[in-house]
């Protein structure tokens, strides 16, 4: 996977999370005041380490854009936190400890977004709804896929954005393809080109399928897909309230029949 689709953010980010057992040390000591001593009771502590294979998987994950990369980024950020709780607690000399938690609390919360703000995209890390939701409301955009040698394939956007589209298909393609994408939403068809950035095996979270991201858009081709992905978002917070408000019968049905059992 070539990574110079990834931002420099995510780069950045990447590689302070691969060097944490350095970055942290540096942390410490210039922002929480450890002292040498400290650092070496700290370096010495098991956690220490556990953490930081923890942050080394994340940024590994992120640099080459794993499917566990952005999981495991989150699960780094809340024991780097608890790190730093710990840190602050018995190692730290400086006053008003509360607030130094605080300030990296918040550090790490700006992080996640800009982070989760360039990961979380249809073509790096798809937000699956449509294929398994309800078959009465599932979505279904049917798209041709036209290869560099003139290869027509068909395939099914799954998730779709201004960006690119996550496209689900059992064909085989190589990271950094040219492909062009022809498909219709709404009665308005749209055709543009993209690069494959990502693949995706069958699994439990998506399926097979590759994340496109688009490139130069015509004026034309700009306008129809806003305004399609616009009445896309409504149509799935419409889905969501729908699904909410079944989940809530269903419940209080539960409840009634519960009752009618129950009763002397």
């Amino acid at each position: 996977m070539s990574i110079r689709y990834v931002t420099r953010t995510v780069r950045v980010v990447a590689l302070l999370w691969l060097w944490f057992p350095l970055s942290y040390l540096l942390y410490s000591t210039l922002a929480l005041g450890l002292s040498i001593e400290d650092v070496v009771k700290l370096i010495l502590g098991p956690w220490y380490w556990i953490v930081s294979a923890a942050a080394m998987a994340a940024g590994n994950g992120l640099r080459k854009l794993r499917w566990y990369g952005w999981y495991m980024f989150l699960v780094s950020n809340f024991m780097i936190l608890y790190q730093t709780a710990v840190t602050l607690a018995n190692y730290s000399h400086v006053q008003y400890k509360f607030l130094f938690f605080l300030a990296t609390a918040l550090i790490q919360s700006m992080v996640i977004y800009l982070v989760g703000r360039d990961i979380r995209v249809p073509y790096f890390f798809p937000r699956i709804r449509w294929w398994e939701s309800d078959p009465r409301y599932k979505l279904s955009v049917p798209a041709k896929i036209i290869r560099h040698d003139g290869a027509e394939l068909e395939g099914e956007i799954m998730d779709l954005s201004m960006g690119g589209c996550f496209l689900k298909t059992h064909a085989y393609f190589t990271p950094d393809e040219v492909v062009s994408l022809s498909f219709s939403l709404f009665d308005r068809p749209a055709a543009c080109k993209g690069n494959v950035v990502w693949r995706a095996e069958s699994g439990v979270t998506h399926p097979k399928g590759i994340g496109v991201k688009f490139q130069h858009l015509d004026k034309e081709t700009h306008s129809s897909l806003k305004q399609a992905v616009n009445k896309l978002r409504k149509l799935a917070r419409m889905y969501n309230q729908m699904s909410r408000e079944r989940n809530w019968q269903e419940y209080l049905q539960r409840e009634e029949r519960f009752q009618g059992k129950t009763k002397p």
